[in-house]
């Protein structure tokens, strides 16, 4: 064999041995590949089944989750439901009470106990008080013989709006103390010193039997002589006559007998309960509560809805036939002044022919007697409405007083 060939077979001879090397260490390493094969199957199958575990319960965990949300979120919403129907409740007693349809029952009078225990006024006054359902409340005042009241807001309403203040004061005398007051000169000290303790109230002296007690003593002194002979007639009406000349907002009442101080205490504390609902006032309102419609009036329910015919009503002698004639021919107050005041008119618009202009007008009667509203009534409706000044009176505007005083008036 040449030396190139051997060489060449122990080249091979080595490979083969390493061959033969590298398969026998395969062959031992295939038992260890086989069972990390098998411990890894065996791991990822534990894994899977922990994993299936926690994912069961995570459902179970979301599910229940879910459950508590649904559930917090429907207990949410019911008591959303709840405190909107208390807000609406609360709105609608806020609504009532501020028309006044709680005012009898939240009204208090605080009666001091001297009104109570003296004299014969305390019985007839709380049981017809206890009769009109009012509540009231037996105390001693900061002023003896008085009465004030206050309203008792329910606390959900009071936390809504404030509190109304009612500012008047009675104060509540037999004659036998009346008199004494007034023969000790120090009346009017007495008021003075209730006004610096209320200064914003409204005051009323109620005195009971007065006038006859004095009546009564007069005549005993002009009978005969007495024990009493000292007595003197005490300056009744003077006093209380100085009560509207020096003294603003202070009033007084004399009662014949006890019921009918009875009566006015309790008329007094439901007119307070109510006065602070009604509709306030303006300068612009006309006869609001339409008091000056005659029971025979033709539509009631139209005059009293209409503010013209209330403001034409208001003029002395215009009767509601007259307004509503008025009414159908001029609508509103401006169509009627839009005649009065044209720029647009001749001059020979004077004022007569201004004066005369609804006399032709024709009212209707009951009975069907239609009638022309007459000179008199337009003359009247006319100066009233053209008047230029508001500080005199009626009477005057009517009788001509500052319509002819003022020459641009004339066209």
């Amino acid at each position: 064999m040449e030396p190139m060939d051997e060489e060449l077979y122990h080249e091979r001879a080595t490979d083969v041995d390493v061959q033969d090397e590298d398969g026998d260490q395969q062959m031992d390493e295939m038992p260890i590949r086989e069972s990390q094969a098998k411990g890894n199957r065996k791991m990822t199958g534990a894994n899977r089944v922990t994993k299936n575990k926690l994912t069961e319960e995570e459902k179970k965990r979301l599910m229940v989750e879910k459950k508590q949300k649904k559930e917090h979120e429907k207990l949410q919403k019911t008591m959303m439901k709840a405190e909107a129907a208390e807000m609406k409740k609360v709105q609608k007693e806020k609504q009532k009470w501020e028309k006044g349809k709680f005012a009898l029952k939240s009204i208090v009078a605080q009666i001091d106990v001297k009104v109570v225990e003296t004299g014969s006024i305390g019985g007839h006054l709380l049981s017809r008080l206890a009769e009109k359902g009012l509540t009231f409340r037996i105390k001693s005042n900061p002023v003896e013989r008085s009465i004030v009241w206050s309203m008792n807001v329910p606390e959900h309403i009071s936390e809504i709006g404030s509190e109304p203040d009612i500012s008047y004061v009675s104060l509540v005398y037999e004659a036998e103390e009346f008199c004494n007051l007034v023969s000790s000169g120090s009346f009017l000290k007495h008021v003075q010193s209730i006004r610096s303790l209320y200064p914003s109230h409204t005051i009323c002296y109620i005195t009971n039997r007065l006038m006859a007690c004095i009546n009564k003593r007069e005549q005993e002194l002009y009978k005969g002589p007495t024990n009493d002979d000292c007595w003197m007639r005490p300056p009744v009406e003077e006093v209380l006559a100085k009560l509207s000349t020096h003294f603003d907002g202070v009033h007084s009442r004399l009662c014949v007998d006890e019921a009918e101080v009875a009566e006015h205490i309790v008329g007094l504390t439901c007119s307070l309960a109510t006065c602070l609902y009604r509709k306030k006032l303006t300068k612009l309102s006309v006869n609001a509560n339409g008091s000056n419609i005659p029971k025979g009036a033709i539509d009631k329910t139209l005059l009293k809805n209409n503010c013209w015919l209330k403001a034409l009503m208001t003029i002395p002698k215009v009767q509601p036939r007259f307004a509503i004639a008025i009414w159908k021919k001029y609508p509103s107050m401006k169509s009627l002044l839009k005649v009065y005041m044209d720029p647009d008119k001749p001059v020979t618009f004077l004022v007569h022919e201004k004066e005369f202009l609804l006399k032709d007008l024709i009212t209707e009667g009951l009975v069907a007697d239609d009638r022309r509203l007459g000179e008199v009534c337009s003359k009247r409706v006319c100066r009233v409405l053209m008047a230029q000044s508001g500080n005199i009176k009626t009477d005057d505007v009517e009788d001509g007083a500052d319509f002819f005083g003022n020459p641009s008036l004339a066209r």
